[in-house]
């Protein structure tokens, strides 16, 4: 097809079309690019610019190009929207003539890449729920299991092994909805805003929204045609999933490395030199992906924002960007959702983690609360406390002058201090909504399981509108 050389004199050298071609990673959007063009040559039988057997012929030659791919070796037709039109001229000439006909390249790309970006995203919500799903599952069985919760990358207080999980799981679950919100912005169908300003012909938009699966039209035309701040708003929501997903990976590996806890081999490697080695390689490449994605987020940002008016090609090179990221957003945590399952406390060394220095805070309670005396000076007591602990070790003696120095009108022994600080204790005397108290741990369980409902439902129905679209594309009675 020489499609150029009406306005130009002479056809692009090749090394040229090779250059500006997208045809190099236009198969993500190639079976989007079918279904639109089936759906527009059926708006031209509506408009009554294709006869019936002429719409029927076209369908059937899109269809089989659908399932069986196209040739894209000629960067001469520089995308996948010319390699479609070249096909549909040779196989139904009254089809493809007409299939530029009230559609630009520019309103059909963007309408690919906002489907194939639904797709990408429910893919990676459905993966993102399982990680919750066996995180949650995971946090029930571990709800009375403890384990130090850290602030500054040192024991703060007793909690359980359950609580750390499920703080992950809240986490991704509020990732989850941004990733919702995200879609609702996908999901506005640009097709029929032709190349920036409309169409002369009457064309339904609305009936295009719905035959392509859109829960609405994005209605100004010069936005649809060539915004592409859709993106933004979905790689931004990935990239929040996974800042989420790298956190995680950074507490298992430290925390695997300080003996706390195990996971499977299979998720380990060994060294090539030292066979005693246990690597958590799984994890140490899972914690990048944060910055990957940051820097998939900068790159599309930067290129989208330097556009005076409709369309540039500049946009074409941004599109890889989406790909890349909701591919590797996927398999991420596909496969940590795996690792979940395998993770082994060792209770004795999380125990001993949650020593006497860790419930410090429970004892300064207590002196305010029995003895009436001001937090304030209770907490220095009790640091005080803490520093003969770290130092030398606690004895009757050293309590003794602890309470005589900051008045405390009481005699404390390291009986009475071992039980107020027994983070077991602890842990079950928890009594504020959200706290590690392993009841607690398993309401939350239940309520952040509930809204795992709702967001499984709610994929599954995106999911079907995304299905029937393709069957009813191809149907010549649907128009």
């Amino acid at each position: 097809m020489t499609f150029r050389l009406g306005r130009l004199r002479v056809e692009m050298p090749r090394d040229i079309a090779e250059y500006t071609s997208s045809l190099k990673f236009d198969q993500e959007i190639y079976r989007e690019v079918i279904v639109i063009n089936a759906v527009h040559l059926k708006m031209l039988a509506r408009l009554g610019h294709l006869s019936g057997d002429t719409l029927a012929r076209g369908l059937s030659a899109l269809r089989e190009a659908y399932g069986n791919p196209l040739e894209k070796g000629d960067p001469r037709l520089e995308d996948v929207h010319m390699v479609v039109e070249d096909y549909l001229v040779k196989a139904v000439p009254e089809a493809g003539e007409n299939l530029a006909l009230g559609k630009s390249r520019n309103d059909s790309v963007a309408t690919a890449i906002r489907m194939r970006a639904k797709s990408g995203a429910l893919a990676l919500m459905e993966s993102a729920i399982v990680l919750v799903e066996a995180l949650l599952v995971r946090g029930v069985r571990d709800a009375e299991t403890v384990y130090p919760a850290t602030t500054h990358h040192q024991t703060a207080a007793p909690a359980t092994f359950g609580f750390a999980l499920t703080h992950y799981a809240s986490r991704i679950l509020s990732a989850l909805n941004s990733l919702v919100r995200a879609y609702e912005e996908l999901d506005q169908c640009p097709q029929g805003a032709v190349a920036c300003s409309g169409s002369t012909l009457p064309i339904d938009r609305e009936w295009l929204a719905e035959q392509l699966g859109f829960k609405r039209v994005l209605a100004h035309a010069l936005d649809a045609s060539s915004s592409r701040d859709f993106a933004v708003d979905i790689l931004s929501a990935a990239l929040k999933l996974l800042i989420v997903v790298s956190d995680m990976a950074e507490w298992l590996i430290h925390d695997f490395t300080q003996g706390l806890l195990d996971m499977g081999d299979e998720f380990c490697s060994t060294s090539s030199i030292m066979p005693q080695k246990r690597n958590p390689v799984l994890l140490e490449v899972a914690r990048t992906k944060a910055s990957e994605a940051l820097g998939e987020v900068v790159r599309v940002a930067s290129m989208i924002q330097r556009r005076a008016g409709g369309y540039v090609l500049d946009l074409q090179q941004a599109t890889p960007s989406i790909w890349r990221l909701l591919r590797e957003a996927e398999s991420t945590v596909r496969v940590l959702s795996t690792l979940v399952g395998t993770l082994r406390v060792d209770a004795e060394a999380a125990l001993r983690r949650c020593g006497m220095e860790a419930g410090m805070v429970e004892l300064a309670n207590y002196l305010t609360l029995k003895y009436g005396i001001g937090f304030r000076r209770a907490h220095k007591a009790c640091g005080k406390i803490a520093r003969i602990l770290a130092e030398k070790g606690l004895t009757e003696e050293a309590l003794l002058r602890v309470c005589e120095e900051e008045g405390i009108p009481a005699k404390l022994t390291i009986g009475e201090v071992s039980e107020i600080l027994d983070p077991r204790r602890i842990v079950s005397n928890y009594a504020t909504l959200g706290s590690a108290n392993p009841s607690e741990v398993k309401r939350m369980v239940e309520e952040m399981g509930r809204r795992v409902m709702e967001l499984r439902a709610w994929v599954s129905e995106n999911r079907r509108m995304l299905e029937a679209v393709v069957e009813r594309a191809f149907n010549a009675q649907a128009l």
